[in-house]
């Protein structure tokens, strides 16, 4: 009996311990659990965590076949839960472009300047999206602009919801001096009546742009493609914020094909026009919030509330005046008392809400404006007299400008938020600039909303690009988190000091909270014992390295249901 007893502490477990696939040992293990607790060393068995705490605790999970990973001191985060990305179209345009960060009128006549010399002339070229909100001239480049770089090829740059055309462009289309109307849309002029862009006309532009047929095997590789450049910077889970049936359909096949190594929640998009629409659409869909399994579930409906800053569209409290008129070239389109766009009347949000939560549909909408919020609350207020909505976790996608009122509001309700913090690093100067100080202070305005209890997550709002810190918008978690615990954007301004958030809060946007609003705290979102064994290796302690490291930060190895599914070279 001696001689076993001693055989099992030096080869196998305890009689009490349960044997473990993997241990981690030797680590600094922030477990973000409740009270934020560390730890030493982690077990796995069968995809998730048997037990967190110290060398002592974890080694009596020893077996002989366990496999035994010496961390070196490093750290180790749950895995990262990016609450608002696109990633199928991201993956699929990466097929045919590859994105270019431009930030003023010189670098994007550089761009067309290289393009034409890969294309023979004639051959339509478009400017990679690059908002005016983010070109240090705060404009569109005019025509002229673009015939410098590029005369003999025509071309088409779109931002605020306008294009701009080179000359050639624009005599391709047939459009001269003389055209007002042009395919649904406007032609707007110059000073001396020329044509200087347009809005709308999207269809005729379009033919020179079609959209590729794409095969169903590069669907499926520029996913998985894309899903890899995720784990590289310690995402484990998504939730594709806009996806149709046939979307989530493609991630249940690479799920039974075992090649997924994200697990993801599906938003399900659509513009409902009435509540007995929801029924509809939603018996036909024949899915709902919950369905699935821990890799690929159903999450909420969404609608489109209202537009976005770098439209011109975002629905304020305050109309919008000369100045941003202006700005986003709305002149003759708007009059300065417009208060930006609303798809949705109160009564009919209240009507789609009702009927959402009534079939047992989690929901969520994009609203961007302050203004465009109240009439959100405004409706669920209305829908909750019937429905109660504490419990359902409705989430408000983007909410840019929150206000207190607003969020008092908000968390009588339950509501939940996901924003997007490189919005704020790129975009808050112009908003200093054109909006106002009291605007760029409250933008994306983080503090606000966790001092107000309001379940808040960071995320990126992906959809162009595979850098992780040069798309459109980046989707390094440890550059948003960044932004949101120093508030210092692009230019190294600082607008809105409260708006601040300490790390420990910024963590918990990506993994606890994030979890939270698919409703799945019990299973991941923290490394606890019986929760998924989803986690990050990184190379410095998040918590005590400078806060300029930050951003720095580099994954060594990414870990999804207990296999490690990244490491870096």
């Amino acid at each position: 009996l001696l001689l076993t007893v001693s055989l099992l502490g030096l080869t196998g477990p305890s009689a009490l311990a349960q044997e473990a696939d993997l241990l981690l040992v030797n680590g600094n293990i922030l477990t973000v659990d409740k009270n934020f607790s560390r730890a030493t060393a982690l077990a796995i068995k069968d995809g998730r965590v048997l037990a967190v705490g110290t060398q002592q605790q974890i080694k009596r999970h020893r077996a002989i076949r366990t496999q035994v990973v010496d961390l070196g001191g490093k750290t180790v985060l749950p895995g990262l839960i990016e609450t608002h990305c696109h990633a199928i179209g991201a993956g699929l345009g990466a097929l045919t472009s590859t994105y270019v960060e431009l930030s003023s009128i010189p670098e994007i006549q550089q761009w067309l300047r290289r393009e034409t010399r890969k294309h023979p002339p004639g051959t339509w070229l478009r400017i990679p999206r690059t908002d005016i909100t983010r070109l240090s001239e705060r404009r569109h480049p005019t025509p002229a602009e673009l015939d410098e770089a590029s005369p003999e090829h025509p071309v088409v740059f779109n931002a605020a919801r306008k294009n701009v055309l080179n000359t050639l462009g624009f005599r391709k289309l047939g459009i001269t001096a003389q055209t007002t109307d042009f395919d649904g849309g406007k032609v707007i002029r110059d000073a001396d009546g020329n044509p200087r862009m347009l809005t709308g006309g999207s269809s005729e532009l379009r033919k020179h742009f079609p959209i590729p047929n794409y095969t169903d095997k590069q669907r499926k590789e520029s996913l998985l493609a894309m899903h890899k450049r995720y784990n590289e910077v310690g995402i484990t889970s998504i939730f594709e914020r806009a996806n149709n049936k046939s979307g989530y359909l493609l991630y249940v096949k690479l799920h039974e094909a075992g090649k997924l190594t994200v697990r993801s929640t599906h938003t399900i998009r659509q513009q409902f026009r009435s509540g007995d629409q929801v029924k509809s659409f939603t018996t036909s869909l024949g899915l709902i919030t919950g369905a699935g399994n821990d890799w690929v579930r159903v999450g909420p409906l969404k609608i489109s509330v209202d537009g976005g800053i770098h439209w011109g569209t975002t629905h304020l409290r305050e109309p919008y005046g000369p100045r941003r008129i202006q700005f986003y070239a709305l002149n003759g389109i708007q009059e300065p008392s417009w208060q930006g766009s609303l798809k949705y009347p109160v009564e009919l949000m209240t009507d789609i809400f009702r009927a959402g939560h009534q079939l047992g549909w989690q929901m969520c909408c994009h609203v961007t404006g302050d203004a465009g919020v109240d009439k959100v609350l405004e409706a669920l207020e209305q829908a909750n007299r019937d429905v109660p909505l504490a419990k359902r976790r409705f989430t408000i996608t983007h909410a840019y400008f929150p206000a207190l009122d607003s969020i008092k509001r908000a968390h009588q309700l339950g509501v939940c938020v996901d924003t997007q913090p490189y919005l704020y690093f790129k975009d808050s100067a112009a908003m200093d600039e054109v909006y106002g100080r009291r605007w760029a202070q409250r933008f994306i305005g983080l503090g606000d909303w966790i001092r107000g209890n309001i379940p808040t997550t960071i995320n990126s709002d992906h959809m162009i690009g595979t850098d992780p810190d040069h798309s459109m918008n980046s989707f390094n978690p440890f550059l948003l988190m960044s932004i949101a615990i120093s508030r210092r954007n692009d230019r190294g301004q600082i607008l809105g000091e409260h708006q601040k958030i300490s790390r420990q809060d910024a963590l918990r946007c990506y993994t606890s909270t994030a979890a939270y609003l698919s409703f799945d705290e019990p299973r991941k979102g923290s490394l606890e014992p019986g929760k998924l064994a989803d986690l990050v290796v990184i190379d410095r302690d998040f918590l005590a390295c400078p806060e300029q490291d930050i951003p720095r930060i580099r994954v060594l190895q990414t870990m999804v249901n207990g296999k490690f599914v990244y490491t870096s070279e």
